[in-house]
């Protein structure tokens, strides 16, 4: 969801490039892709997630058609969260660079939270009475407890309401540049962010796991456009998220093995080191998006899904689904101001 603010500013440099010399009555399809004139406007911004969005945008022309400046202040509203933030960004012909400071309040938080005993995540299931001859000291529960904050795990914790509150604070830095060209634009931008997230706990905006501290996230879009179509093309992200796993097989104490690269909390399991460290995830999708002209002002629809499959991703995707896919669709109007 936090393409509102990368990939509308990466893009204010395309209208010149591309719209130039074309005089019409009526906007194209595809204007989300032009530049917009500076000055401030509110953007409103309802999604499927459900959820919705409120955006203060100020543009500053420093230099015309090379360099501008944009404030934003922005808050959002879903069903799992809220969080209000400040951003700026600067342009340089093809090239920006910005800035985001904010603050998180998280009211359906899905953490892994292992047993001591097992060091598997139940996700707030009550254990059934043991079987004749199994183990006493390992719980036997209606649905198998985790290893991991996959998509069964989170799909368990919402059946059983296993969720917590947690507000924290995060910071992002990101770059970006984009390649203009007739009908064609490519777009590129990496972010490094910073948040003080609980460890192992759900992102619901990237669809993914991870913990707090330092993670990096690059986006790439290729689109392909035309005035009375709007635009479309592949979408492609690439994160590098930090993480808490085991080394080897280990004996909990109740005598179950748990897995080499297991999710851990530190100090939950006796006698277990839960090691943090940092991996390497990939999504592809599509983005597609045009402009109805149902007001007078800008207002866009847009959609971008983005899937892993094929590549054995558990943590990835939005579990209601089921399945190993993110899906945002927006409308997004502006009020000039």
């Amino acid at each position: 969801m936090r393409i509102g603010r990368p990939l509308a500013g990466i893009l204010a440099l395309a209208g010149w490039l591309l719209s130039a010399g074309r005089a019409h009555a009526a906007p194209p399809a595809d204007d989300f892709l032009n530049v917009q004139k500076p000055g401030p406007r509110l953007t409103l911004m309802p999604f499927i997630g459900p959820g919705f969005r409120a955006i203060y945008d100020h543009r500053f022309e420093l230099e015309k058609e090379v360099t501008e400046l944009r404030t934003q202040v922005m808050g959002t509203v879903a069903v799992p969260f809220a969080e209000v933030s400040a951003n700026a960004d600067i342009r340089f012909f093809l090239m920006q660079f910005g800035a985001s400071v904010g603050y998180h309040d998280e009211w359906h938080m899905l953490q892994f939270t292992p047993d001591p005993k097992t060091g598997l995540d139940a996700g707030g299931q009550q254990a059934n009475q043991t079987p004749m001859g199994a183990n006493p000291a390992i719980p036997v529960y209606p649905l198998p407890a985790q290893a991991d904050l996959n998509r069964n795990l989170r799909t368990i914790k919402d059946q059983y309401v296993d969720v917590q509150s947690k507000t924290w604070a995060f910071y992002e830095a990101r770059w970006g540049f984009l390649w203009p060209a007739y009908n064609f634009m490519g777009v590129s931008n990496l972010a490094a962010r910073h948040e003080g997230r609980p460890d192992v706990t759900y992102d619901w905006e990237n669809g993914t796991v991870l913990n707090g501290g330092w993670n990096f996230r690059w986006e790439g879009y290729l689109f392909f456009r035309a005035r009375n179509a709007g635009f479309i093309g592949p979408a492609l992200r690439a994160m590098l998220v930090s993480r808490n796993r085991t080394k080897g097989d280990f004996m909990t104490p109740s005598g179950l093995i748990l897995p080499d690269h297991s999710a851990c909390q530190p100090g939950a399991v006796q006698g277990l080191t839960c090691y943090g460290t940092h991996e390497f995830e990939f999504h592809y999708g599509i983005i597609a998006g045009l402009r109805p002209n149902w007001v007078t002002s800008n207002d866009t629809f847009l959609f971008r899904a983005y899937t892993t499959w094929g590549l054995n991703n558990k943590l990835f995707g939005t579990q209601v689904f089921r399945q190993p896919i993110q899906i945002l669709f927006a409308y997004m109007v502006d009020v000039d101001l």
